[in-house]
């Protein structure tokens, strides 16, 4: 899920990182390494889907094997109302907190608030541990809860924390030395079941080299478009996040690629939701829609430069024919997984869901300010 008040820095290309590194380590390139020792290096946990979300089993404090969301828009962890159990350690920091998400729902529509109290606890994922700041969220006006399960984590950076400056739970990591690398990978597989990798890059899960771009901040990225692997749309600013269950852009460039890709459409106007697109098309007859990562912009840029860190060739990643389909409408009609919106907080912002997730390995490199893409192994 994004955040409703997502705040992108510079707007530029970076070359090399996106800011002086912080964590350790200081720096990590993306090249091939041995794979005789990679095994010890980081940690595997598998994440299962729910209603178009993605989960993992985690511990917080004495609360065990609680189900959390997965969510790169994000950066705060969250534990719904009634499933915090504080661990021996536990500090009340006398801290309250808000934050409000969009895309709550699995069609990537719905926003909500979330309010709560702060503690200093431990969280257990896999078989990494770090001391963290953790929300205990208030049940809302219904009794009910915002975030589906047990609750969510964040795994972006501080610029989308609302926890008074507490490092999100993968930073933390990093700062306490418990990871090798201060990079994850992310990917999301067909049978329900995906993958997250802390620490390492893991080059069994992919083939051939990574593609990488630079970021804006975590995990935002400048794209260009492309239909049948042609671009039509430069320099889209895209934020990809696992936390949305679709794909919004803004209304304009839906409409582009709707008609590019002959596919119908609706406009509506709405004082809640503001002015949306929906897209029908043949169940049978998916387009071919996806990212060209880096921009060609940048990539002829960090071909000048002589960049190490990013790729001086773009590459097309397309959406898979397969999560297509938001709604089987019936008689071979299909809602569209993408749709446009005005209501994003930046009115030129891409937020990509994990429908772009499945098949590709996703490595999201924070020491580097790096993102890195490649097919998964079959």
């Amino acid at each position: 899920m994004f955040i409703k008040s997502t705040v992108i820095g510079t707007l530029a290309f970076i070359s090399t990182c996106a800011a002086v590194p912080r964590y350790k380590p200081s720096r990590i390139d993306l090249e091939h390494r041995p794979g005789s020792n990679i095994k010890s290096k980081y940690d595997v946990d598998t994440l299962t889907e729910a209603s178009r979300f993605w989960f993992g089993n985690f511990d917080v404090g004495d609360s065990k094997n609680l189900s959390l969301l997965i969510d790169t828009g994000s950066s705060d962890l969250i534990v719904n109302p009634g499933f915090y159990r504080p661990g021996p350690g536990s500090v009340n920091t006398h801290k309250n907190f808000t934050i409000s998400y969009g895309s709550t729902e699995s069609d990537g529509s719905g926003t909500g608030t979330v309010t709560g109290q702060l503690y200093n606890d431990t969280v257990r994922f896999g078989a990494m541990t770090a001391h963290q700041t953790v929300g205990t969220a208030n049940a809302g006006p219904d009794g009910t809860s915002l975030v589906p399960k047990q609750g969510i984590i964040g795994f972006a950076g501080l610029e989308e924390s609302s926890f008074h400056g507490a490092l999100p739970f993968f930073h933390s990591l990093c700062a306490q030395g418990k990871v090798d690398a201060c990079r994850f990978g992310i990917s999301l597989g067909d049978n329900g079941k995906g993958t997250q990798v802390l620490g390492q890059l893991d080059e069994s899960m992919f083939k051939g080299e990574l593609t990488t771009s630079s970021i804006i901040q975590e995990w935002a990225l400048w794209t260009d478009i492309a239909l049948d692997n042609k671009i039509i749309l430069k320099n889209a600013l895209v934020e990809l996040d696992t936390g949305t269950a679709t794909i919004l852009g803004p209304v304009d460039d839906v409409v582009k690629i709707f008609k590019a890709a002959s596919i119908q459409y609706n406009i509506q106007e709405s004082e809640s939701a503001g002015t949306t697109v929906t897209g029908y098309f043949p169940c049978d007859q998916p387009p071919q829609l996806g990212l060209s990562i880096p921009s060609r912009s940048n990539a002829t840029e960090a071909a000048k430069k002589h960049s190490r860190l990013v790729s001086h060739k773009s590459s097309v990643f397309n959406i898979k024919p397969d999560q297509w389909i938001a709604k089987d409408n019936g008689n071979n009609n299909c809602t569209a997984i993408v749709s446009g919106t005005d209501a994003m907080p930046l009115s030129n912002l891409w937020v990509v869901g994990q429908p772009f997730f499945h098949g590709i390995y996703v490595d999201h490199n924070i020491a580097d300010g790096t993102l890195g893409f490649a097919p998964v192994r079959a």
